[in-house]
């Protein structure tokens, strides 16, 4: 027995060329993690991880290096490291480069026990780096991944040290392992697992895992990322044209972008009747190369930011049929926009707890700050986050109108206080009246605007009317967009007076400087249109192909007017018809759809759980409880009082025929579930120790029995020296023949084995002889 066990295990080479794949198979892992950071690495990690895999599927290339190479590596990462720290405006970008370069270099080279154990701490730097700075569902994965890898490297390691003896050194141990072939080694390795071990290994595994979840939902929440300042080391900067600049083409690229930029749950979708605008950033001032964010409005926002975790939106009270969606929760992907979108006018936003804001605030450390502009109706973190940004929204309202009544005070010159806006303090309104700048674009837009009005002074809403009729007779919708060629003129003039196709930002550029030519205030917004309805959750999926850019005029007196000059965009907010939104709504019903629903399980389940939730979730769970056992108890005193009224009732032929047939029944259902359960079991044993439960041993097992209790044999005796002479017939010789075939079966090794389906007939038919 011993010998077998012997020959089932593996051999020190093998066991360090084991040791080799598990260790490159973290160091990989480690490595994809910097993939959800928005770093400059991700080619140095392709190059990095293609390295490590053809030393792990050829483990021999290291030792055919020269010596002087190992020699100068780790002096060349450290000046590498020293070049990057000098010429990189980021901190931590340099350390993940660095660790990168470092796991590459402890991976690919032959180790000791003490290089083993620097791959897992490096390994770990760049895991904590990531769970610092991201919260996606597939860092998840490669976490527990990483975990399963480090927990059989370390097992593997332990092994190997107790198999060596003497400390000794790589260069006494040799690589003669790296010289394994690799098919043989994975048959060796498939011979000598024993699966029953992996089995429980993967369900001990995966109960650690589940026992953890069951802590987090438990134990007091706190935030990981505010205990660490890493955030803090690399610079942000937006993927998206939702920045403070949006030039003509830059929203056009987005369309191309078919990634995902935010998920919306609403607790509510039923009186959800309008595709909506989601409003990120008010572009006030217009330079030749597109519309911006001003000075001034900058000025504002920078005075505006507080450190607050919520947002108190509309002064004013609304009708609360008006309000749409119950609660929104918006996840808005990193890489975005600083500016946050919204769907409407709402009552509240809220970021987080304030609770965690003041515990933040009483640790020193400094919190998340929120910037919130009313009469622009924009809200913007301090930065651009680098992970995924939640947030909600309680009492939306998607109107078409922002209400702003001090702008037309601002508009000629006063503010509260009798204070002028010259003086540098308060938001110039005449920005708003600001266009194309020179005779030449002067002259052309206001003979553009005499063929739009006739002459004629029209209000806003009249003129937005006509202005989007004549734009969008003069032109189409297209992705690509050329400005047609001349100089002395604005390239928004240009197109204006040709007859070229457009795209949004050029049809909400165009009519803004048309209403402003007008003497209407106006501006540009850019942000989101519509979304895609999961189907799987039924949640809104906004992604980057969205994006959409529209303008807002101002009606003289007291509001903002959404219009949206681009063809086949509608032109106000005014609400559809619920056949209409079924019809624009898109449904995805794909796999795409169907993994992307694993993520909004993650954020809502994971990533946005705080105390709130937690104490919520605790006390349904206290509610469920208790409801369950109230439901129990009352069951069973309802079917004990049926229980008793059954008993009371006077017997006769037909009750008892039913009942005597009703336990005839239970009892069949008993034996056949009796049966079922040890057919199973039996099948489950046979499965895990065939050599102990083999069927057809088992089978002959069963025959043997059989005939004892038939000649009624003494138990535990031989059956064949049991036969008493003077009780058999004739046939007595057939039934030793029967006996000793059974026993040589039941008892004997597999290759003196007789035809077994044979045997067992043979018993049969002396069984029903002696019957």
């Amino acid at each position: 027995m011993s010998m077998v066990n012997k020959s089932r295990q593996l051999n020190l080479d093998e066991l360090r060329r084991l040791k080799w794949l598990l260790g490159g198979a973290m160091a990989l892992v480690s490595l994809w993690t910097v993939f959800f950071l928005d770093i400059e690495a991700l080619s140095l990690v392709g190059v990095t991880s293609a390295i490590i895999l053809a030393v792990l599927i050829w483990p021999e290339l290291p030792g055919k290096l020269p010596a002087l190479i190992w020699k100068l590596a780790v002096p060349a990462i450290i000046l590498a490291a020293a070049v990057d720290f000098y010429v990189s405006p980021d901190t931590l970008p340099v350390f993940i480069r660095l660790a990168i370069l470092l796991v590459l270099f402890r991976s690919v080279s032959y180790r000791r026990k003490r290089e083993d154990l620097q791959l897992i701490v490096l390994g770990l730097f760049l895991i904590v780096v990531a769970g610092v700075l991201t919260v996606s569902l597939g860092f998840a994965f490669l976490l527990l991944l990483f975990t399963a890898c480090a927990l059989g490297f370390l097992f593997v390691i332990n092994l190997i040290d107790a198999v060596e003896t003497g400390g000794a050194r790589p260069s006494e141990v040799g690589t003669a392992w790296t010289r394994l072939s690799g098919k043989a080694f994975f048959a060796r390795l498939k011979s000598v697992a024993d699966w029953r071990l992996l089995t429980f290994a993967a369900v001990l595994f995966v109960t650690v895992v589940a026992m953890s979840g069951l802590l987090f939902l438990v134990i007091p929440r706190f935030e990981l990322a505010s205990g660490f300042f890493l955030d803090r080391y690399i610079t942000r900067k937006s993927r998206t044209g939702f920045t403070e600049v949006v030039k003509f083409g830059s929203v056009s690229e987005l369309i191309k972008d078919d990634s995902v930029a935010m998920r919306v749950d609403l607790t509510d979708a039923s009186g959800l009747r309008e595709v909506p605008y989601w409003r990120m950033v008010a572009l006030d001032e217009y330079t030749p190369e597109g519309f911006r964010v001003s000075a001034q409005l900058k000025g504002q926002l920078l005075g505006a930011q507080r450190v607050t975790q919520t947002v108190r939106g509309r002064v004013t009270p609304i009708k609360r049929g008006t309000m749409v969606g119950g609660q929104w929760t918006i996840y808005l992907e990193p890489g975005v926009s600083r500016f946050l979108p919204l769907p409407g006018s709402f009552g509240s936003l809220r970021l987080r707890e304030q609770a965690q804001v003041q515990s933040t605030i009483a640790q020193g450390r400094e919190p998340g700050r929120l910037a919130w502009v009313e009469g622009m109706r924009m809200v913007a973190l301090r930065t651009e986050a680098m992970a995924m940004t939640a947030f909600q929204l309680d009492n939306v309202e998607m109107a078409g109108s922002i209400p702003d009544p001090n702008f037309a005070r601002l508009l000629r010159g006063w503010v509260h206080g009798g204070e002028d806006v010259r003086d540098g303090r308060n938001y110039d309104a005449r920005i708003m009246l600001e266009g194309p700048a020179g005779a030449a674009n002067e002259a052309a837009l206001k003979a553009m605007v005499a063929e739009i009005t006739g002459g004629a002074g029209l209000s806003a809403e009249e003129f937005a009317r006509r202005a989007i009729a004549w734009v969008q007779r003069r032109h189409a919708y297209a992705l690509s967009v050329q400005s047609p060629a001349g100089s002395g003129k604005d390239d928004i003039v240009r197109w204006l007076e040709s007859n070229e196709p457009g795209f949004c930002e050029y049809f909400a550029a165009g009519f803004t400087v048309l209403a402003r030519a007008a003497g209407h205030p106006a501006r540009v917004i850019a942000g989101f249109h519509g979304g895609v309805l999961n189907t799987f959750e039924n949640y809104y999926m906004v992604k980057n192909s969205h994006a959409h850019a529209w303008a807002e005029i101002y009606d003289g007196s007291t509001v903002w007017l959404r219009i949206d000059p681009t063809p086949g965009a509608g032109t106000s907010g005014a609400a559809a018809t619920l056949e209409s939104l079924t019809a624009q709504q898109e449904r995805d019903g794909s796999w795409s759809a169907r993994f992307d629903s694993l993520r909004v399980l993650w954020y809502r389940r994971i990533v946005n759980f705080d105390s709130r939730v937690q104490v919520q979730m605790l006390d349904q769970v206290k509610t469920f409880t208790m409801d369950s056992s109230t439901a129990v108890r009352a069951r069973f005193e309802e079917w004990s009082k049926q229980l008793k009224a059954w008993r009371s009732r006077p017997w006769d032929m037909a009750r008892a025929g039913k009942t005597a047939g009703g336990g005839v029944g239970a009892a069949a259902v008993a034996w056949l579930m009796v049966r079922l359960v040890r057919w199973s079991w039996g099948r489950w044993r046979g499965w895990l120790r065939p050599q102990q439960f083999d069927p057809v041993r088992r089978e002959a097992g069963r025959q043997l029995t059989r005939l004892r209790v038939l000649r009624k044999f003494p138990e535990g005796g031989r059956i064949a020296g049991s036969i008493n002479a003077a009780k058999i017939d004739e046939g007595a010789s057939t039934l030793a023949v029967v006996v000793a075939d059974l026993e040589r079966i039941r008892y004997g090794r597999r290759e003196t084995w007789p035809d077994a389906r044979g045997v067992f007939r043979r018993a049969k038919q002396v069984r029903r002889s002696v019957d």
